[in-house]
């Protein structure tokens, strides 16, 4: 007699809500001392410098967005987690995680993949691109982007960032550190920051949660207070 196996079909208001329940990302530390990392924290601090949305106009989709924020702490557990990759890799995750050349420091730097269903709708690094990107710190300060390059998705990119998909379009996306009048977008007050992504398809807002220090801190030997006027950095191949 043939048994039947049953069939589970998983519906996208089903994988939203278990992915739901299985906990926001902790809060993320910029400042004060430093804590140990191991190799084996790597799936925990990328998730909690990485956050999704999607962008939809009723049922139909719009836009896939996921960012991660290069933040201190995952550069630190990168090069703990991908020994390989830190000494061979490409020019994305020599430049942006190792190395940090020319001026990367100087910026508040995103990873970001961005997923649309018409191609033409993907161009972040164009510059009468469709897409408008802020970033907003707990102050309200504000910037716009000085940088958005484009980045050719490899096998070391895939094993770095595992949620990038088989249609991303991926950016490296740099922003300032402070406005046009100099007010930081982050300081050690700050409880979180946002990345929003607007055009006339949608919008979307993408926020991270600071954990406060635990002691003194000063953002300033961090990241001077230097606003880059230099052209951009490069593009990757």
């Amino acid at each position: 007699m043939l048994k039947l196996c049953p069939v589970v079909v998983w519906s996208l208001p089903l994988l939203l809500l278990l992915s739901a329940c299985a906990g926001p990302p902790a809060p993320g530390v910029l400042f004060g001392p430093t804590q140990p990392v191991t190799a084996a924290d790597y799936d925990t601090i990328l998730k909690t410098w990485t956050r999704s949305t999607r962008i939809y106009d009723g049922l139909d989709t719009k836009a896939f967005i996921t960012a991660t924020f290069h933040a201190p702490e995952f550069r630190r557990v990168f090069a703990l987690a991908f020994p390989d990759i830190y000494g061979h890799g490409g020019d994305v995750t020599r430049r942006e995680l190792v190395d940090l050349t020319e001026d990367v420091e100087q910026y508040l730097n995103f990873f970001v993949a961005l997923y649309t269903p018409d191609r033409k709708w993907n161009d972040l690094a164009k510059n009468d691109s469709i897409w408008r990107l802020t970033l907003t710190g707990n102050h309200e300060v504000s910037v716009a982007p000085v940088e958005v390059v484009p980045v050719k998705i490899d096998e070391n990119l895939r094993a770095v960032y595992p949620h990038l998909g088989r249609f991303d379009q991926v950016y490296i996306v740099r922003f300032p550190l402070a406005d046009p009048m100099g007010r930081l977008v982050l300081h050690p007050s700050s409880e979180g920051f946002s990345l929003r992504l607007a055009s006339a398809l949608g919008h979307s807002l993408l926020s991270w949660e600071l954990q406060a220090p635990s002691g003194d801190a000063t953002y300033q030997k961090r990241y001077p207070l230097k606003v880059s006027s230099s052209s951009p950095i490069s593009e990757y191949p």
